[in-house]
């Protein structure tokens, strides 16, 4: 029976390991074991250091038992589906047929794809998409709000590959490049598919309007398999609550007012479309494109304030940029429940089919979901703590004292203990597979 919590669980869990802060330790735990000086930015090792080892370890800890105690979004796990009732005595049994995923403790599906003969249909959360036109190099930036006019992350473009920082796009290059490009700034990771391109050195990274939220915290992005000009993006946010997310994406041109005037000076019209939202200098809040008069002109819902005058402008859709991009809202896909299109038992890693489910069998359901356990056990914290003091030991030629002995052993000695230690508590922890047949 799966435990919900325990007064021994590690909780002091806020992690950002600039700072030394794990899921499944942190800096303090480990000076205390060690019983030296608390560990900061003018030690050595520096806590930036050491949080550098305690993620190593915390990753090395996930490999060895098969499990983890922090989120791990899982991409593209292909199953076979087969029935194992007919559809018409489903609901009596509650499903036609199941899959069991290769991780267990799901926090959450991030899709759930299931081929109906000439497409895959989307199962779960909630997801929208963006599919670059053959203008795509004009597109500015794109758009991601939060629920309830929450914060925004932008992604800028940048068609300059020297200029590339890592919180962009680069849109040198074809659209699917470009794809690749989108996909690795939203999961914030490195851009291994398009780095031989753009000579990046580093992951993506992007933070929010406010600075203190990361996109890949909220979202997840993947190309479309059937589409190599779409990207999929899904909310991280529980259920459905991610269809209250907005997807915007900009254009910007050089523009001429016209005094205190509707008439607005473009450089291209045929790029613009009515009601976009138009905002720059001297032009007045909640202002947009009531219609496109000529190939140079447009009229505006507002008239522009002050004298005439030429600036950039921005224009922002939640639809389409013609022959530049299209957009598809954040829509919720989600029917998951015992009497829906599918349900699951979130422990054991398993999903239940009951309305929708695949035409064919081999390959027919394509799974990227969030999993990891939602409590960290004393044991997997004082393991950790362990092998991240063995490793400092290893780069340290210190005697440490013991303090419950007042004996003095090698730092050697020391580190074959602490890892030998740690390492069997894990060894203790390891899951145990099934195949099911």
């Amino acid at each position: 029976m799966p435990v919900a919590s325990s007064p021994s669980d590690y909780t002091s869990i806020n992690p950002n390991y600039a700072t030394g802060q794990g899921f499944y330790t942190d800096i303090t735990a480990v000076s205390d074991l060690l019983q030296v000086t608390p560990f900061t930015s003018g030690t050595n090792p520096s806590a930036a250091q050491v949080g550098s080892i305690i993620k190593r370890i915390e990753g090395m800890v996930d490999e060895k038992i098969n499990r983890s105690y922090r989120p791990i979004i899982w991409k593209n796990e292909f199953k076979d589906f087969e029935f194992t009732r007919s559809p018409i005595m489903s609901y009596y049994g509650g499903y036609v047929g199941f899959i069991q995923l290769q991780q267990m403790k799901i926090r959450k599906i991030v899709s759930l794809r299931v081929w109906e003969g000439n497409a895959y249909r989307e199962l779960a959360s909630a997801q929208g998409s963006i599919t670059l036109l053959e203008n795509f190099r004009d597109i500015h930036s794109l758009i991601f709000q939060l629920p309830n006019s929450g914060v925004s992350f932008e992604l800028l473009a940048e068609n300059d590959v020297s200029a590339l920082a890592n919180d962009e796009f680069c849109t040198t290059f074809g659209i699917k490049t470009t794809n690749n490009e989108i996909v690795d700034l939203i999961n914030e990771k490195f851009p291994s598919n398009t780095s031989q391109f753009t000579g990046a050195t580093a992951s993506k990274e992007l933070s929010s309007s406010t600075g203190n939220l990361n996109i890949s915290d909220f979202f997840f992005s993947q190309k479309d398999d059937q589409d190599g000009t779409k990207v999929l993006i899904s909310s991280l946010l529980s259920g459905d609550d991610g269809a209250g997310c907005r997807l915007k994406a900009t254009i910007q041109q050089s523009c001429n007012t016209s005094g205190s005037s509707t008439s607005l000076t473009v450089a291209d019209s045929s790029k613009l479309a009515v009601d976009m939202e138009v905002t720059g200098t001297n032009i007045p809040a909640s202002t947009t494109i009531s219609s496109i008069d000529t190939s140079t002109t447009v009229t505006l819902s507002k008239a522009a304030t002050n004298s005439a005058s030429s600036s950039t402008l921005t224009f922002s859709t939640t639809n389409e940029i013609p022959t530049v991009c299209s957009l598809v809202a954040f829509t919720d896909k989600e029917d998951m429940k015992r009497l829906g299109d599918f349900w699951m038992m979130n422990d054991d890693g398993r999903i239940f089919f009951l309305k929708k489910y695949p035409y064919h069998n081999k390959n027919s359901i394509i799974v990227s979901y969030v999993a990891g356990d939602g409590r960290v056990p004393s044991t997997i914290h004082e393991a950790t703590t362990k092998l991240v003091a063995a490793e400092i030991l290893r780069h340290d030629d210190q005697t440490i004292m013991i303090a419950e002995t007042g004996a003095n052993i090698s730092a050697k000695e020391k580190y074959d203990l602490l890892r030998a230690e740690g390492l069997a508590l894990i060894d203790g922890k390891k899951d145990l597979v099934y195949m099911l047949d």
